[in-house]
């Protein structure tokens, strides 16, 4: 597990702002940054890191959930009823003295009752139950024939065995299985997520190191231009050179400015980009707004890179990074569990489709007295039980729906296995035109530097022409302008390689690794 420790910011006021303003300015809030420390920020902030962790805890719960349905359960049940329903008998009319007559007349019945018991579920698909049990019976009319009230004690052991549909250990621990396969999907899914957003911050942090870069040499140029311009009219002023020359070199200040304004925009956009992904300024962009914030929301921040990009590079061979990418990356990996999960879903819709044929059983013993305590005493005697066997057979006439379940799992079960071919040649593809770009941007790389080199020969040449008279400013001039796009692309061609490494380790599943991260499996 990374570290979640919160980046050490160095704050420190600086004397001007980025951007050229009229009137005071406050002094920017000044961050440099590293790129591990970058990594570190945004994987202990984001939001997506945070929502996979949390579907990881949800997995987890689920799991617990599919392995509670087999706890056992206590039950307890009290009822007590009292009933004056008409009854009729000729012993009634004896006693009374009269003809043997029927006689209609009001029979009072209470009755109580008190049960508690346990139901178990097992991962065979069996269920079992065990109830004791105690019913009271006050039958008023019965006093002359028997005693009067009656205390009836009971336990009843009753258990059903599925053997056709439900039945088994496969299908009755299905559930778990696909949950504990649901929560190894949750680890690959924030592995991959992870992955992805280390990609992204490394890629926003190199472009930001380009346009600091970019924007520093931009401002340097319009530097020299503008004292290029000064000079000019001063000679110019002199009458050692004409209008046409001031006016040309007045044209480059002019070309210079507009780059300088693409500059400042690239660099401020990278440096959004990049706070954005660590989120710099909290969770909540929108209550910045609503709390009155004036500018944009990274506005008066300045980020210092700290890491420089290496132009050194060790070019990769294809057979071992291919087997490195197939070994570690995340949403490869997932297939093994997605495809046991749908197997898993095909047998239980083939299950489904047989008929609910059950064993049932059930065994009482009963005691019976005209007290409580004498009740369960007789238990035991061993005189009184009942007992009952039996199979019950239920089955749909129409078996159509099922049979499009278990045909729908199944055709999914197909789809996991070509969309798993279909990432199998993603992942051969993304590693082979990773190391070919790796390749061409460390050759490209090594073509610029000549080229800035030759360039810069040819400019001090054609300098000490001008200065000859054997030249004009507008070749000076173009040849400068060369020289300047050849020294951005050489600056982003550096950014390049090393956002080309952090494509072949991404490729690879290496990213992890490289920051150390790991999680807890």
């Amino acid at each position: 597990m990374w570290t979640s420790a919160v980046l050490t910011l160095v704050l420190a006021l600086a004397t001007g702002g980025l951007r050229a303003q009229e009137g005071a300015a406050p002094p920017p809030e000044e961050i440099e940054l590293s790129i591990e420390q970058a990594v570190e920020m945004g994987l202990a902030r984001s939001f997506d890191v945070r929502i996979a962790r949390t579907e990881g805890k949800i997995r987890e719960r689920e799991m617990v959930i599919q392995d509670a349905v087999f706890d056992p359960f206590f039950t307890l049940s009290a009822n007590y009823s009292k009933n004056r329903r008409p009854s009729v008998s000729r012993l009634t009319s004896l006693e009374l003295g009269i003809a043997p007559e029927p006689v209609v007349q009001v029979n009072p019945f209470e009755s109580s009752n008190y049960s508690s018991g346990i139901r178990l579920r097992t991962v065979l698909g069996s269920t079992y139950s065990l109830t004791v049990g105690e019913s009271g019976f006050d039958r008023h009319l019965a006093s002359s024939l028997a005693f009067n009230p009656v205390q009836e004690a009971s336990v009843r052991f009753t258990a059903t065995q599925p053997l056709l549909k439900g039945a088994w250990y496969p299908y009755n621990y299905s559930a778990i299985q696909v949950a504990e396969n649901n929560r190894r999907l949750a680890m690959d899914s924030l592995e991959t997520t992870i992955s992805d957003l280390i990609f992204r911050i490394e890629a926003a942090y190199w472009q930001l190191v380009f346009s600091s870069r970019n924007y520093a040499a931009n401002e340097n140029s319009l530097k020299v231009a503008t004292e290029n311009v000064e000079k000019a009219r001063k000679e110019e002023a002199a009458g050692t050179q004409p209008k046409i020359y001031v006016t040309t070199i007045e044209g480059q200040l002019a070309r210079r400015k507009v780059e300088m304004n693409d500059a400042l925009l690239q660099l401020e956009n990278s440096r959004d980009n990049l706070l954005d992904l660590l989120q710099y300024k909290g969770e909540s962009l929108r209550q910045l707004w609503e709390a009155g914030q004036k500018t944009g929301s990274f506005e008066g921040i300045r980020v210092i890179p700290l890491s420089e990009p290496m132009e050194q590079v060790t070019l990769p061979e294809r057979n071992p990074s291919l087997a490195a990418a197939f070994e570690r990356r995340a949403d490869y990996r997932q297939f093994g569990a997605l495809l046991d999960n749908q197997k898993t879903l095909v047998d239980m819709r083939a299950n489904e489709r047989l008929p609910q044929l059950d064993l049932t059983g059930a065994w009482a013993q009963f005691g019976l007295a005209d007290s409580f305590g004498d009740s369960f005493s007789s238990l035991g005697s061993g005189d009184f039980y009942g007992w009952t066997v039996g199979l019950q057979l239920a089955m749909p006439l129409s078996n159509r729906g099922l049979k499009s379940s278990y045909d729908r799992a199944r055709d999914r079960y197909q789809q996991l296995k070509w969309q798993r071919l279909q990432t199998e040649n993603r992942i051969i593809m993304e590693g082979d035109q990773s190391i070919r770009r790796l390749r061409s941007m460390a050759r490209k790389l090594v073509y610029l530097d000549d080229l800035v080199r030759l360039k810069e020969t040819e400019l001090e040449a054609e300098r000490r022409k001008l200065a000859a008279g054997a030249s004009i400013p507008f070749t000076v001039n173009t040849i400068e302008n060369d020289l300047l796009e050849l020294q951005t692309q050489a600056l982003q061609a550096k950014t390049n390689l090393e956002a080309a490494r952090s494509d072949y380790i991404r490729a690879t599943g290496g990213l992890l690794e490289r920051y150390g991260v790991q999680l807890g499996r």
